[in-house]
């Protein structure tokens, strides 16, 4: 449990203590903006070396880790130059589910003009690692039935011979075919069987397999809704691609050297959470993905070592719960062209 003092709140604190405090698995998204290594901003040049930024890094994940829960998404951005190294360290702790590109869109004439003295093409793009735990999986529906009838053919026949199974259902009489695919262990996601082989399976198994198929396939459904109820969120009611194009025109108005577009950060807490859900923010900043959770109807939870940004994020937060709504729900997705 969550105490209130912590919620909705960003905190003036080092994230590693923070997140200490939290409870295992009660993140259900995390949105981390951390430092790039030397790229732009203060906080990028703290560190001695890059060993010892791919540490930190490295200690971030296993925070995460405990945090987030089985059904959680993290997202995590980086610099071009150095994302492939955070990939690997992540990449031990969670399952991948994309490495997205962000171009912003802004007018990058000036852009292109300062990077000519780079000898290389002007840096337009940030990345962010989607990472999942996908602990609950709806196969997991087609097992329990699959398990159910194998060990009836067991009881039945003292054995499971494809075969045998093919023969009794009608079909091919070789070791695949339709025995294979529904009750094979070493498929990823076995078919599910139709009732009339099922009916054809009671008959060759009596007096075993005494379940009806109506009840079979009842069980099946109400099973899956627990499993989908469980599973992992994932909206894309913008149908986005791996390569989002976005402008970012709040970069001014908060004093910050790394804000995030708004509509990018919505969009990424409506895809992958619920009303209510809990979003950690390690690295707060101006206050963007604090913000945005609180218009669509979230909790958060974020960390800022800067007493500067705490109090403009602080501010920033404060401005969306005195912002009356029409309607006293979450907001609505952002539709593609606002």
């Amino acid at each position: 449990m969550i105490p209130q003092t912590l919620l909705n709140k960003i905190h003036h604190q080092d994230n590693r203590e923070g997140m200490a405090q939290l409870p295992d698995k009660c993140a259900n998204l995390i949105i981390a903006d951390p430092p790039y290594f030397e790229v732009k901003g203060d906080f990028d040049f703290v560190f001695p070396s890059f060993d010892a930024y791919l540490e930190f890094m490295e200690e971030q994940a296993r925070h995460y880790k405990r945090i987030l829960a089985d059904n959680g998404t993290l997202f995590v951005y980086g610099d071009a130059k150095n994302i492939a190294y955070v990939q690997t360290i992540f990449d031990h702790y969670f399952n991948l589910a994309n490495s997205l590109v962000w171009e912003n869109t802004n007018p990058h004439k000036q852009q292109t003009k300062w990077a000519t003295g780079l000898r290389s093409f002007a840096p337009l793009t940030e990345r962010i690692l989607m990472y999942t735990q996908d602990v609950f999986n709806l196969t997991e529906c087609v097992f329990y039935i699959r398990d159910y009838i194998r060990a009836e053919i067991m009881k039945a026949k003292g054995r499971v011979v494809f075969k045998e199974v093919n023969a009794a259902l009608g079909t091919a009489t070789n070791g695949g075919g339709v025995a294979s695919a529904c009750l094979s262990l070493d498929k990823a996601e076995p078919g599910m069987i139709t009732k009339e082989m099922y009916l054809k399976l009671q008959e060759w198994c009596s007096p075993y397999l005494r379940k009806e198929y109506e009840d079979l396939r009842k069980e099946y459904e109400d099973l899956r809704k627990e499993y989908e109820d469980k599973r992992r969120p994932f909206y894309n009611f913008q149908n986005w691609g791996d390569v989002i194009r976005l402008p970012n025109f709040e970069t001014g108005d908060y004093e910050h050297e790394t804000i995030k577009p708004e509509k990018l950060t919505r969009t990424l807490i409506l895809t992958c959470s619920r009303p209510n859900d809990l979003v950690v923010v390690p690295f707060a900043g101006s206050g963007t993905e604090c913000a945005m959770s609180l218009k669509e109807g979230r909790r958060f939870i974020g960390y800022e070592t800067d007493a500067k940004h705490v109090q403009t994020a602080t501010d920033r937060c404060h401005q969306i719960m005195r912002t009356p709504t029409l309607f006293d729900t979450i907001h609505q997705p952002l539709n593609q062209a606002s």
